[in-house]
């Protein structure tokens, strides 16, 4: 069996949706990266992209603390 290691990045985020059926509301998740670097990467591209129902407010790391705002 397979065992899958946790992501040595965890965060959370603040998502508004622009469009779509839940435009106008904020959702807090949380993902998984390899680095703090790829999750800030990450939450720049879907914030820029016009295709994605919604954009990253705010960036957070649940291990070291750090935050980024978008």
């Amino acid at each position: 069996m397979m065992r899958i290691k946790p992501h040595p990045c965890t965060v959370e985020f603040d998502r508004y949706f622009v469009s779509g059926v839940f435009e106008g509301m904020t959702h807090t998740d949380k993902m998984g990266f390899m680095t703090w670097d790829d999750a800030c990467e990450w939450a720049g591209s879907v914030t820029l992209n016009p295709n994605v129902s919604y954009v990253v407010l705010e960036l957070r790391n649940l291990k070291t603390g750090e935050v980024e705002t978008f």
